[in-house]
């Protein structure tokens, strides 16, 4: 299962998808129900699950066919590992909203981490039916990273790539490009997209422990020596250089 961080930080919270409506669109019950879903998101952001339910129990109370608070159980219910009330809550979800390009998104991302990628990247293909997603980028993002979990590197490379048509400053397409490239063996997919990197974000263990493995794999070994002494001085605590002391470079 992913990490609340991923799911924050990655896939789309519910709190900010379910937000796009414009109060004029909405009726007084919609409007109500929108606002519980929207707190109940924060709640489940901060690990209080049982506030949590209990607003979407409230948004269902003020419209009990509204598809983003049943998107949201499922995301509770993910997080609470109860697969058969998440599976249940994004399909009632559905049922109301089949189009809806924020609980495809989700739900696509909840079955990609339940070894289901092939039906989880039916769903992101979904989402991105509608040309008006404001979070395209990152739900092909998520649809590359699923893609590449069930080690098909040609899809995942053809995702993250669109991603970076959608949004050419997008940071994780950029980076799962390296790691795609690193894997396969592309190396020139990879310096490709960790020389962006560079000019993109600021110096990090992670970017440095990037370049370090990419210098390793095209046998550069005095960029290679620079890198780990730079990593192991700058970054003493960090992952990567406990994964470099330990000789995982791979």
């Amino acid at each position: 299962m992913v990490s609340m961080l991923c799911f924050a930080m990655t896939c789309l919270t519910a709190a900010q998808a379910y937000a796009a409506s414009s109060d004029d669109e909405m009726s007084p019950s919609d409007r109500r129900a929108a606002v519980h879903t929207q707190l109940a998101g924060e709640y489940l952001k901060r690990g209080q699950y049982n506030v949590a339910v209990s607003e979407v129990k409230e948004a269902l109370a003020a419209n009990s066919r509204y598809a983003a608070a049943y998107g949201m159980l499922g995301l509770i219910y993910s997080e609470l590992h109860d697969e058969g009330q998440a599976v249940a809550n994004f399909q009632q979800a559905l049922n109301y909203s089949p189009d809806d390009s924020d609980i495809n998104n989700n739900y696509g991302w909840y079955l990609c981490n339940h070894a289901k990628p092939q039906e989880g990247i039916l769903h992101y293909m979904v989402a991105l039916r509608n040309p008006l997603y404001a979070n395209a980028d990152k739900t092909l993002v998520n649809a590359g990273q699923c893609a590449a979990s069930a080690s098909d590197e040609k899809n995942a490379k053809e995702y993250f790539t669109r991603a970076l048509r959608y949004r050419p400053d997008s940071v994780a397409a950029r980076q799962e490009l390296v790691e795609l490239g690193l894997r396969t063996k592309d190396y020139v997919l990879a310096r490709q997209n960790y020389n962006e990197l560079q000019k993109m974000v600021q110096p990090s263990a992670q970017l440095t422990w990037m370049g370090l493995r990419l210098e390793h794999a095209l046998g550069n070994t005095e960029v290679e020596n620079r890198l780990a002494s730079q990593l192991k001085t700058q970054y003493p605590d960090s992952i990567e250089t406990t994964r470099l002391l330990s000789g995982q470079l791979n």
